[in-house]
């Protein structure tokens, strides 16, 4: 039986590959919803209700109940919007095209309404609800509508409200010819003037206008008429066209007025309509277009602002909203179109579709189908693509297909769609399912195949191959033409399922099992996973395909056998090899979770590399902090190196006794391997610095060959890792086989190790010194050391007397202070090394431990890399020198030598600090140190107090010689932190120390603050009282008080008895007061003598206060302000400055007196200077002379009317 004898229909017709939106004829229509299949509509308790969850039956209800909802709700729809998506071949673009123009009252030929045949169509068992939904939702509306396909219709750029207003302009009536006379046709009927307007199309052009808006030259004709109408604003019949020239869009070109202008047609034309807008393809228009995205938003928003419900937007996509990113231009589109008046049309009913349109079976044949499929079902669950669970209804409703096949072909479809070059250019290159179907049963003759057999995805392939990506059928076609593959039938099936699933690798690794599964041809083949498998690797070595662990298999394009051209042309060097082999060994040894572990401890590793080429004693890995297990890997191609005769010798010499050597086994697969991943590694080098200039296709193949490079570097390391577990270990004479002790690399290694652990370290100490431990050594007081330091331990403390010391007399201590002896000194990083390398196996924090025993016992010295030597346990730095590995390895350390101070010194050192600052202390090097370092800072403090105290002694006297000397023998001392620096200047200043701190105590006590405040006082009266007293001669009988207190200020230590002078400076200062006061009594008297004198003056009595103030003011100011009690100015100063400016004062009263006395009378006083002074008068001849010269002078004067003043 044929398979096309199974179908109801006739499978090979032809299926129209999409729904054209501009076919709107009734024809038409009836041709396509007589076709339309309604999914869904199963009740809940069906078993298809769980396949087909949400149908187009359901989408149906939930648009028209969400539609009816908007309406009802107080104040209008605010956003009146509908999102209708679906994958290619979903059928929305139908859903779409029929329910608008069912809304639009299209009847069909056979007068039956569209809407009642397109809900006739829902055959389902709740067909009564889509019936109610639509009844409940006309009756809320008289709808109309607008059905057009936004890429068909739309100009250059223009907007998609732009072209809706067009659309709808045509719709209701207005001209479709030209937007403008469209426009104005509206303007016109707003007006009142459009009846003028036909009447005068009708005279003026001879035919109603009906007929002339509808004719290409609808323009000129629309400018004729309005001349015939209005000659005076349009003297020509071209003025309204001219005017408009340039023009494209007219009214609409913003948002506002596109809906101001439907909503002015509606109510001119169509007042109780309501429009419902249905525009396809509108996510392909704006989803690269933000300014169209932008548009669409507000066109939304102000339909519903304005219109409220008069006015719906339908818009198709195939996206949901709800899965697209907010930074996506259709994301932005969420908030104008509600979630509960989106449509979605998932795959799910794509089978149904394809099942009732296409693949319905007649029902006397069914039964030879299902027989077919419990036959072989077995092999179905096993071989067949997704067919894990089939049922037997599953197989029955889509053969030949399986039901995996439908999920598989819309990944592939869907994928091929996104990436495909060609698809911008060739639409129809991407079938449909019903077409891609009905070609296969056409074109490939699959509908002449006999009953059992199956769709394959080969076949597919011959379908869509014209969609793929020219490259991949340039390959595809040297695959085919190829010599190896031109005859080998499963291999071009094979590549022909790779180009098409490469698609989906994403989702999907293109593997041998899915391929097999996709190739699965007829009920009963068996399994072909191997021969597929064969098929591929021919392929792949043919560098064909390519492959990848993520990816799986991939049609090798063009470039890519360039690639691998290039790849296979780059030499690799044995040095190479070697290197990846020693990576490799390094990560595997790396990687192992556990180290070997010996008495509670657990062994780092060292290891070496040597290929018996270039690369020898290559170190790997070190652990030089620790004691370590070294492995030496010999990585020998030749056999003859590998030898067994030649490495159990050479395994016991003193170079090699202490490492693990590993002879590898049989390289050649890592050799092969390493060969790769340098080929590989290298191509990584020249193009991942120009990652960014690379073509898209060359960054593809840089992806790729990065995770090549990781599964190579894993299968070098599984080479590595087996090829050594196949090898030979040798130590000491003893040959061990790694595959006798485990299967794998790292518990072989791992075994082996532990087994020579015993062997490695003999000395080894299980002890451990914790950082805490080992500061306890270096604390100024052993108090509760840990008990690990005692004789029962390492042996580095001892009880003497009931007291701690360092007696290093354990074995640990005594062996490195050997070696440090014995080498003459050692640097830490060699007693490290020395001691944590086989035989000892010494932790490296008990080697420390031993050394902080050493250096407190004064068995060694230490040399830091900066610094000078350290002698103890309490020097600065050593607790940073033991704490800090780096300090303690940089550290050079030797034996300790005897050193400048001896026992003798260390007891005078004793009794001076006794005798001097009452301490008794061990005659030791630290006890010295401490209370050098804890007494002699107070001390320097102390004799600072003395310098200070002298400072404030009259004339700044110089400390004694004693007291100076001390000052640099107490810093000298503390300079250094040293503990034997430090002892070593103690015993330098004694003898300057015991003078400067006796007489430290001496100056401390006579110094007192009463002696310093009378040695000062006695100074101020010596230079001040006294000397002003000398300089006037009036010491009165004070000379020898005068004398004492000069002598005692000049003596050598004048503080001492410094009490005794203050009588002597009493009556000076009493002496300096009297003679003072004297002197301003004399000052005082003087000047009121003047100021009598003045005031005597005729005329001064007339004066007011502030006059007679300002004439007697100069009198004042010459007078000294100060007391008997002060200093300055002096009595000298006191005694002639007066004396000297009072006559002066008193000519400037009588001068300011005149003044006064010249505003309050017409008189002027004028003063007349006789000259008179010193002048000698021997006769009375000279005498009379005299008065004759005063009268001529004074008696004109008079005779004006002027007073005169003689001065």
């Amino acid at each position: 039986m044929k398979i096309r004898d199974l179908f109801v229909a006739d499978v090979t017709r032809d299926i129209p590959p999409v729904v054209y939106f501009h076919e709107q004829s009734p024809a038409k229509l009836q041709s396509e919803v007589s076709e339309y299949i309604i999914t869904g509509g199963y009740p809940e308790g069906d078993p298809r209700a769980h396949r087909v969850k949400s149908g187009i039956h359901e989408q149906f209800v939930r648009l028209l109940q969400g539609i009816q909802h908007e309406l009802t709700k107080k104040g209008g729809p605010e956003l009146p919007a509908s999102w209708i998506s679906g994958f290619y071949g979903s059928g929305k673009s139908s859903f779409a095209k029929l329910l608008g123009l069912s809304l639009d009252g299209v009847v069909l030929p056979d007068k039956t309404p569209l809407w009642t045949a397109l809900l006739n169509r829902d055959d389902s068992p709740r067909r009564q609800e889509l019936v109610e939904a639509w009844e409940a939702m006309a009756k809320l509306v008289n709808p109309m509508a607008v059905v057009f396909d936004i890429g068909g219709v739309a100009r250059d750029n223009e907007h998609i409200h732009s072209a809706v207003l067009r659309l709808v302009q045509s719709r209701l009536g207005y001209c479709s010819k030209s937007n403008l006379v469209a426009d104005f046709e509206l303007r016109l009927e707003r007006d009142g003037e459009w009846d003028a307007f036909v009447q005068a199309a009708k005279k003026t052009l001879g035919k109603d206008w009906k007929v002339a808006k509808e004719e290409e030259q609808a323009d000129d004709h629309f400018s004729h008429v309005l001349h015939v109408m209005k000659p005076d604003r349009y003297p020509e019949p071209t003025s309204w066209i001219d005017s408009r020239a340039g023009s494209r869009t007219g009214s609409g070109t913003s948002v506002r007025e596109v809906v101001e202008a439907i909503d002015a047609m509606i109510h001119v034309r169509e007042e109780n309509k309501s429009l419902f807008i249905v525009v396809d393809e509108v996510s392909q228009y704006v989803h690269q277009d933000e300014s169209r995205m932008l548009k669409l938003q507000s066109f939304v928003s102000e339909l519903g602002q304005r219109l409220k419900g008069r006015v719906w937007l339908f818009a198709t996509g195939q996206q949901k909203l709800e899965d697209t990113a907010e930074t996506n231009n259709l994301g932005k589109l969420k908030d104008r179109f509600p979630t509960h008046l989106r449509v979605h049309l998932g795959t799910t009913n794509i089978r149904d579709v394809v099942h009732k349109r296409l693949l319905k079976k007649k029902p006397h044949l069914e039964s030879t189908l299902r027989d077919l499929f419990q036959k072989h079902r077995g092999d179905l669950k096993l071989y067949g693509y997704a067919c894990e669970e089939i049922t037997e209804e599953d197989f029955v409703e889509v053969y030949p297909m399986l039901p995996g096949h439908i999920d598989l072909l819309m990944q592939v479809t869907s994928n091929l769609r996104t990436r495909s070059t060609r698809v911008q250019g060739d639409d129809h290159a991407i079938r449909g399912l019903l077409q891609l179907l009905g070609e296969l049963f056409r074109e490939q003759t699959l509908a002449d195949g006999e009953v059992g057999s199956l769709v394959t995805l080969d076949a597919i392939f011959e379908v869509q191959h014209s969609a793929l990506d020219a490259d991949v059928q340039t390959t595809l076609s040297r695959i085919f033409n190829d010599p190896q593959v031109r005859d080998d039938v499963l291999a071009q099936r094979v590549a022909k399922a790779v180009a098409l699933l490469e698609l989906i690798q994403e989702q999907t690794p293109t593997m041998p099992p899915l391929l097999a599964a996709c190739l699965y041809s007829k009920l009963g083949e068996g399994n072909r996973v191997q021969a597929v498998t064969d098929a591929l690797e021919k392929l792949r070595s043919l560098s064909l395909l390519s492959y990848s662990e993520k990816h799986g298999f991939k049609i090798q394009s063009s470039a890519g056998q360039e690639w691998q051209r290039e790849r296979d042309d780059i030499g690799v060097a044995q040095e190479q090899i070697s290197k990846i082999a020693q990576d490799a060994l390094r990560h595997l040894v790396g990687s192992m979770q556990e180290r070997p572990r010996w008495k509670g401890r657990t062994f780092p590793w060292t290891l070496w590399f040597s290929d018996g080429r270039q690369a020898h004693d290559v170190k790997l890995q070190d652990a030089r902090e620790d004691s370590t297990v070294a492995v030496d890997f010999r990585f020998l191609s030749k056999k003859e190196e590998r030898a067994s005769t030649l490495w159990v010798p050479k395994s016991d010499l003193d170079q090699l006794r202490n490492r693990l050597l590993w002879v590898v086994g049989e390289s050649g697969a890592i050799e092969d391997h390493a060969r790769q991943l340098a080929r590989s590694d290298r191509m990584l080098e020249r193009y991942r610095p120009r990652r960014e200039s690379l073509t898209r296709e060359k960054q593809r193949l840089l992806i790729e060959e990065e995770a090549r490079f990781d599964e190579l570097e894993g299968r070098v390391r599984a080479a590595v890792a087996e090829a050594f577990v196949e090898g030979t270990l040798y130590f000491r004479g003893q040959q061990l086989r790694p595959r006798d002790t485990a299967s794998a690399f790292g518990p072989a290694l791992s075994s082996v190790a532990m087994r020579v652990l015993a062997d490695l370290y003999p000395h080894f100490s299980e002890i451990a010194i914790s950082p805490s431990e080992l500061n306890q050594l270096l604390e100024k007081e052993l108090t509760g050391p840990s008990t690990k330091f005692m004789e029962g331990g390492l042996g580095i403390l001892a009880l003497d007397a009931g007291k701690y010391v360092a007696s290093c007399t354990g074995l640990y201590p005594t062996r490195i202070a050997q070696e440090i002896e014995s080498n003459g000194g050692l640097s830490g990083q060699t007693l490290v090394a020395t001691f944590v390398s086989p035989p000892y196996g010494y932790a490296p924090d008990l080697v420390k431990a031993c050394c902080a025993g050493l250096l407190r016992g004064k068995k060694i010295r230490i040399r830091p890399a900066h610094g000078d030597d350290i002698t103890s346990y309490q020097d600065p730095g050593v607790r940073d020198l033991f704490t800090r590995d780096r300090d303690f390895r940089r550290a050079e350390f030797f034996p300790a030598t005897d050193g400048e101070v001896t026992g003798r010194d260390r007891i005078a050192i004793r009794k001076l600090f006794q005798t001097y600052l009452q301490v008794d202390l061990e005659p030791d090097d630290e006890p010295i140190a401490d209370t050098t370092f804890l007494h002699f800072p107070p001390y320097r403090e102390r004799l600072r107090d003395i310098e200070r105290r002298f400072d404030g002694l009259p004339g700044r006297p110089s400390l004694p010689p004693a007291l100076q000397k001390l000052g640099r023998a107490l810093e000298d001392c503390c300079r250094s932190r040293l503990v034997q620096k430090t002892v070593i200047e103690v015993k330098r200043n004694l003898d300057v120390l015991r003078d400067g701190l006796e007489q430290l105590g001496v100056c401390s006590a006579e110094l007192a603050p009463d002696a310093i405040e009378t040695l000062n006082k006695a100074a101020r009266v010596r230079d001040h009282e006294l000397s002003q007293l000398r300089a006037i001669e009036e010491l009165g009988g004070l000379e020898d008080d005068a004398a004492v207190v000069t002598n005692h200020l000049s003596a050598d230590r004048p503080w001492r008895e410094a009490s005794q002078l203050n009588p002597a400076i009493d009556r000076i200062k009493a002496r300096y007061v009297e003679v003072r006061r004297s002197l301003l009594n004399r000052q005082n008297t003087e000047a009121e003598a003047v100021r009598s004198r003045v005031k005597t003056r005729s005329g001064f009595a007339q004066l007011d206060a502030d006059q007679a103030h300002r004439v007697l003011r100069p009198v004042a100011e010459v007078m000294v302000d100060t007391t008997p009690e002060a200093i300055s100015p002096t009595l000298v100063e006191v005694r002639d400055r007066f004396a000297s400016r009072i006559h002066h004062a008193e000519e400037q009263a009588n001068d300011r007196l005149d003044e006064e006395l010249s505003k309050k009378t017409d008189s002027q006083v004028v003063k007349v200077e006789t000259h008179l002074r010193g002048r000698e008068v021997a006769s009375r001849e000279q005498l009379q002379a005299v008065f004759k010269e005063l009268e001529d002078r004074i008696g004109p004067l008079l005779d004006q009317g002027a007073r005169v003043r003689i001065v």
